[in-house]
């Protein structure tokens, strides 16, 4: 009896059970279906334009004269003047005497050269007189024959003359040589080494300094392979050097000169020579070894487009938006890229719309929104 009543009370419990389920289920609230919209990923544009793009090339290099000349003596003597300004660094005029041999020697042998042309003029003269009276006579005693040399006194005549011509070469060199006892500076220059004393006895091709050009200055600027193919050496491209001294800056102007048309095996780079043209505002640091950085005027890319670097995708790649906003992926023609900028010349077209920032998984024809900035307030 008892088993049937735990029964009977067990079911009665499920069925009470059953039923509050039947209800919960029954009453449960129903939560209203709403759609989500697609958000779309937020780029920002570069609209292209075609342009002529100045290629400026960065280079370095060192000061140097550009022209550097040992003095060297082109006669025997003792120096017997050396100008005070005969020290390193000094300036000199074109034609002015940095120093004077001895040229008492040299004097003498001017002044017996003198007299030798004199002789020989004289003895040219009487040569002269004496053939004009040979044929003076010969026409009187020749009996209407034709006189030979000997009777004109051709021979005698050629050779005074030929006296004369070598008195007047020697009276030359002996003027050369006299003015060979003073060494002048061949141009505009400054003192780069001495290497005699007021006393100091020369003989022939001892070289008493060297002297560099005071104004004229060169620079070797090494450019990549890659690099030269933008250069037009033969336009004398324009160069601009800069440097900084003390917190200031200062710089020059120039043009290039040649190139040395040869690759440095260690570097696999071409030096190109450039002049600079040194001012009169900052000609005290402009010197022979002062490194200067350098900006060379390159070739013009006419119809190319400067185009963002954030703007590439693997390598040679670009997004484009569509008129209908969605994407499409273009491989473009690379010509040279710098730090901020690649310089496209096909694969673009003047209106696209680049994308130039990350686009994560992107396909093509795939949604995007153009970020529109807002208004500025005044």
């Amino acid at each position: 009896m008892k088993k049937w009543a735990q029964i009977i009370t067990i079911f009665i419990i499920g069925s009470i059970g059953i039923l509050i389920f039947s209800l919960l289920v029954v009453t449960k609230p129903v939560a209203d279906t709403v759609e989500k919209e697609a958000i779309l990923p937020v780029v920002k544009v570069w609209r292209a334009q075609a342009s002529d793009y100045q290629v400026i090339i960065e280079s370095q290099g060192v000061v140097n004269p550009m022209q550097l000349t040992d003095l060297a003596s082109e006669v025997s003597g003792k120096v017997k003047f050396l100008s005070p300004k005969f020290e390193v660094g000094q300036r000199f005029q074109v034609s002015e005497v940095i120093l004077e041999i001895d040229s008492s020697d040299y004097e003498a042998v001017q002044a017996k050269a003198v007299a030798e042309l004199a002789d020989a003029k004289l003895a040219l003269s009487k040569e002269n007189a004496l053939s004009e009276q040979a044929l003076r006579d010969w026409k009187v005693l020749g009996k209407g024959k034709e006189p030979n040399d000997l009777v004109l006194r051709k021979p005698q005549l050629e050779s005074a003359l030929a006296r004369v011509v070598s008195a007047r070469a020697g009276l030359e060199k002996a003027e050369r040589d006299l003015e060979r006892t003073k060494i002048r500076s061949p141009y505009e220059s400054k003192i780069e080494r001495t290497n005699v004393e007021l006393g100091s006895l020369l003989t022939l091709g001892t070289v008493v300094g060297s002297i560099y050009s005071a104004d004229l200055y060169e620079i070797r600027l090494p450019v990549s392979i890659n690099e030269f193919d933008f250069v037009d050496v033969n336009k004398s491209s324009k160069v601009l050097f800069e440097t900084e001294i003390s917190g200031m800056p200062y710089s020059w102007n120039g043009n290039l000169l040649r190139s040395e048309s040869k690759v440095d095996q260690s570097s696999q780079s071409i030096f190109l020579v450039a002049a600079i043209e040194n001012s009169l505002s900052n000609k005290k640091f402009l010197v022979p070894g002062v490194y200067l950085k350098a900006k060379i005027f390159g070739k013009i890319l006419e119809g190319t487009y400067s185009l963002p670097r954030s703007a590439l995708y693997d390598r040679n790649k670009i997004f484009v938006v569509n008129e209908d906003e969605t994407i499409s992926i273009r491989e473009i023609k690379i010509i040279r890229s710098s730090k901020d900028i690649v310089i496209v010349s096909d694969g673009i077209g003047n209106g696209d719309l680049v994308i130039t920032t990350p686009v994560s998984n992107a396909i093509d024809g795939m949604k995007v929104e153009v970020y529109q900035e807002s208004p500025q307030k005044n």
